[in-house]
This record gives structure tokens, C-alpha cells and sequence, in this order.
């Protein structure tokens, strides 16, 4: 009983040991947060431990954490940054739209919302493909946006997880050391179920298929037993029995003999006439 209590497979620990990466990821994000405009490096980052987790090729958290953030650190800044203004602009918007009453604010109002959530669509894209792929901040915006509409109930489930934990973090401000990692978690299996079909497959996914160069020499030799079977079958079809049509070849022996016959009686007429 106490072996399996304390077993490190138990599942109850291996729960354990995932909420304690999480935690220690949330920390992570949060303190690399802090001068604001490496918030892009740190949500790469975020996302590539999360992502990897998910798929099961991450090893150390704070280790792959650091190794994301150092990689991505200057295209992190430039993607963040811009996002953030534009993010940051967009609410103040709409909060000042909301305060100015009615009548042609109405109408900035869901103007703005519109755009904002067209923001939190490309936002929710953008820095796990940052994360996983090497692409021009053009390209990773224009991946997510498309990826964000071809997606969009998996998009408004994340969106809507985000948005409960900001509003259960406005209420409890302590769970801001646990809330973005647990719904970073639910993004980080969504996205990489979203992101598989343009992910290099993981080892051992391929162990059941013929090599490339397998299948060519496998295709190559049934093409030649192909080949091989229509030029017998069109020689047997074209080819003629035998004995048939052979007489304007050669002659019977029976036909020779009444050939000779009536020669001999020919000569032998011309014979008596001579005489």
C-alpha cells in the first residue's frame, strides 16, 4: 500500500509535479515581465515550455524557459512591444468610449471592440508560433491571424480562459501566482494539437512507416513485374500457333509428290509428240 502511496508514478504526484512546473513557470513569466517591454521574450518563452510540455519533448522548465527567452530576446521585444502599445490603446479606448455616453460613442465603442478582439485573436497566435517557428514578425502575424479564424471555437475558448482569470485575479490578486499558469496549460495543449500538422514529427511516430527510399525501390520493382507481364501477355496474343497459316510457307509432302507426278507426265507427253 505505502509503495504505491508514495510511488513516483502515482498519479496524484505526477499531478503534483505539474502544478509545481507551472508555478515555478508562472514565476518565471511574471519576474521576466517586469521591465515591461521584454513581456514578448517572456510569453515566447512561456509558450515554447508550455507547447513542448504538451507534446512531450520538454526536460527541464526553467532551463528550456531560459533558452527560449535568450533565443528570441530581440524578435520577442519587437513583436511584444508593438502588441502591447496597440493592446494597451485599444482598451483605453473603449473604457473611454464606454464613460462617454451615447450617440457617436456608441459606435467608436463597437468599433473599438471589434478591432480589440481581432488584436486578442492575432495576440493569442502570435508568440507560440514565435515560440516554435523561425519567421518574420510579417509572417507570425499573418500565421496567427489566419490560424486564429481557421480556429476560432478553439480561439474564443482560449480567449474566454484568459479573460476569467484576469477577472479572478481582479478579485483575488494572489492567484496571479498560479492563474496564468494554469490557463496557459489549457493553451499550451490546444495550441499544440492547432500546431502539429506543421511541427516536425516526434521520435517514434514514424516507426511504422517504410523508409522513402524503401518505398521508391518497393514502386520501382512493381513497375518492372508490370512491364515485364504486358510484354509476355502482348507476345502470347500476337504470336501465331503452330501449324496454322503455314501454307504459303511450305508445302505438304503430299502435294510435293502430285507436283513431281504431273511433271513427269508432262515431259512424257512432250516426248510422244516428238516422236
Amino acid at each position: 500500500m505505502w509503495n504505491t502511496v508514495f510511488n513516483s508514478d502515482n498519479p496524484f504526484w505526477n499531478a503534483m509535479g505539474r502544478v509545481f512546473d507551472l508555478f515555478v513557470l508562472n514565476c518565471l513569466l511574471l519576474l521576466c515581465s517586469i521591465p515591461i517591454v521584454t513581456i514578448g521574450p517572456a510569453l515566447t518563452a512561456f509558450f515554447y515550455v508550455l507547447i513542448g510540455l504538451a507534446r512531450g519533448e520538454s526536460g527541464y522548465v526553467s532551463r528550456d524557459f531560459f533558452k527560449s527567452f535568450k533565443a528570441n530576446l530581440k524578435q520577442g521585444i519587437l513583436l511584444g512591444l508593438p502588441l502591447t502599445l496597440v493592446g494597451v490603446f485599444l482598451a483605453v479606448d473603449i473604457l473611454m468610449c464606454r464613460n462617454s455616453g451615447t450617440g457617436i460613442y456608441t459606435f467608436f465603442l463597437f468599433f473599438f471592440a471589434v478591432i480589440f478582439l481581432l488584436w486578442a485573436f492575432i495576440t493569442l497566435y502570435a508568440f507560440p508560433i514565435l515560440a516554435k517557428f523561425e519567421k518574420k514578425n510579417g509572417e507570425i502575424l499573418l500565421w496567427a491571424f489566419v490560424l486564429s479564424i481557421r480556429n476560432w471555437w478553439r480561439t474564443l475558448i482560449m480567449l474566454f480562459a484568459v479573460a476569467a482569470a484576469i477577472f479572478m485575479i481582479s478579485i483575488i490578486p494572489g492567484l496571479i501566482f498560479i492563474a496564468p499558469g494554469l490557463v496557459g496549460d489549457v493553451q499550451g495543449n490546444m495550441m499544440a494539437g492547432i500546431l502539429k500538422p506543421y511541427l516536425p514529427k516526434l521520435y517514434g511516430e514514424n516507426d511504422y512507416e517504410p523508409l522513402s527510399f524503401m518505398q521508391e525501390e518497393a514502386e520501382g520493382d512493381d513497375d518492372e513485374m508490370g512491364n515485364d507481364t504486358t510484354v509476355r501477355a502482348s507476345a502470347e496474343n500476337t504470336a501465331e500457333p503452330a501449324g496454322e497459316n503455314t501454307g504459303n510457307s511450305a508445302k505438304t509432302p503430299e502435294a510435293a509428290a502430285a507436283e513431281i507426278t504431273e511433271t513427269e507426265a508432262a515431259v512424257k507427253a512432250v516426248d510422244d509428240d516428238a516422236c
